[in-house]
């Protein structure tokens, strides 16, 4: 029987959305207990978000399996002195609420720590809770733009483009998560809880690759360049004969003279021949010409004969795979990337495994497992009996009042 890492750890998870139950998703999968405390009227909002069958949505499962729900109501005193009775069971709250809305309900850091002083209080937010865009609202797109990932996406003269996924939302769960752990690593140390803030501005801002230290360095930002770089060529995504596409990223100087020498063209191979900065300088300045004069070259080709050609000279190449594809890729299902769920409202399901494996230990979901998600409100009221001891009258004294509302 394995025990995960997180076994013995308890989180009271105010999140909801993307971002926050990303990070617990994660803790959840660590071997973390998450116990989703859902507010009135409709609970995490992605209860109602497609794709949806039989009143259950694929969205809500994909962030949510494997965790329990309570339906409390904190506008409510009552409710809010429930979840700090609660929250000295626990080891962590976590929150993506707009910054200082706790502090406002009455149950901020401050009050959680008054009852356990071990509590780890972590919080998603736009812009952190102090600075001048602190009160703003903020979701995925909008980190993208003002954190500067959309000015590095997209093509030259065209508009700025978002990601397609939310990775401002997923860089913050992470961000979290890891925090979360750290934070209880000092605890161990130490004996104290702490009071953790990720900022999604701040998370898009810290993944820019080598932008920062540019623009900082030379007072030119870099400009948008699709699919390209100048570190080296052929570098971007070429069309097939196959009516496919291919990413290749060749950085290795004496490559890029084997590969215009394969298709054809030695007076490309020998005009941009080199390996000191002035060749590599010239290679990165005609890019877009030696992208072209290759993208010639590809289209009579399929993609497959492409990536086996690369793979041959040692060069970075992949073909362009869409998620149908990737739910049979045999990668995926070699590294247990891909669940099947037998779900009893979604039917026959595939979803995403944790993508971090250990040696010694088993996490995320095992091939024997076939977790579920919580209906709203479905362990109200095992968790009140089992934290703190209520009675059924009492429970349902709580659901007469509406603390308890679902």
């Amino acid at each position: 029987m394995y025990v995960k890492p997180l076994q013995d750890v308890k989180v009271l998870d105010l999140t909801w959305v993307y971002a926050g139950p990303f990070a617990t998703l994660l803790l959840s999968d660590l071997g973390a207990e998450v116990v989703k405390v859902e507010g009135p009227p409709f609970g995490d909002w992605t209860r109602s978000v497609s794709p949806l069958k039989n009143g259950r949505s694929g969205y809500y499962y994909m962030l949510n399996r494997c965790k329990k729900s309570i339906a409390l109501n904190l506008k409510l005193e009552k409710g809010r002195e429930l979840l700090l009775e609660l929250s000295r069971h626990f080891d962590v709250v976590t929150e993506n609420f707009k910054a200082g809305t706790l502090d406002k309900l009455g149950i901020g850091y401050e009050q959680f720590r008054s009852v356990n002083p071990k509590i780890i209080l972590a919080s998603i937010n736009g812009f952190g809770s102090s600075g001048p865009y602190s009160t703003k609202p903020c979701v995925d797109p909008i980190a993208q733009a003002m954190g500067g990932l959309m000015s590095l996406t997209g093509f030259p003269g065209q508009p700025p483009l978002k990601t397609g996924p939310a990775v401002a939302d997923s860089l913050a769960g992470m961000y979290l998560a890891l925090g979360i752990v750290a934070a209880l690593r000092r605890r161990d140390q130490t004996g104290l809880g702490e009071r953790i803030e990720v900022a999604m501005m701040d998370c898009v801002f810290s993944v820019l690759e080598e932008s920062v230290i540019r623009a900082s360095m030379t007072g030119n930002p870099l400009p948008a360049r699709g699919n390209t770089d100048p570190i080296g060529a052929p570098w971007d995504a070429f069309e097939t004969r196959d009516n496919r596409w291919i990413m290749i990223c060749n950085i290795d100087p004496k490559r890029f003279s084997e590969v215009y020498t394969l298709i054809g063209r030695e007076d490309i191979a020998r005009d941009y021949d080199g390996f000191d900065e002035a060749a590599a300088e010239k290679r990165a300045r005609d890019l877009a010409k030696l992208n072209a004069i290759f993208a010639q070259w590809a289209k009579n080709q399929t993609a497959e004969e492409i990536h086996a050609i690369m793979l041959g000279m040692n060069i970075p190449s992949g073909v362009v795979k869409d998620v149908n594809e990737l739910l049979q890729d045999p990668q995926l299902v070699h590294r247990d990337m891909i669940v099947d769920i037998d779900h009893p409202l979604l039917g026959q399901v595939k979803t995403f495994n944790c993508p971090i494996k250990y040696s010694a230990t088993q996490i995320g979901i095992g091939k024997e497992e076939n977790p579920a998600d919580a209906g709203l409100g479905e362990h109200s009221d095992e968790i009140l009996r089992r934290y703190l001891g209520l009675k059924d009258h009492e429970i349902d004294e709580l659901r007469t009042l509406q603390i308890l509302w679902a």
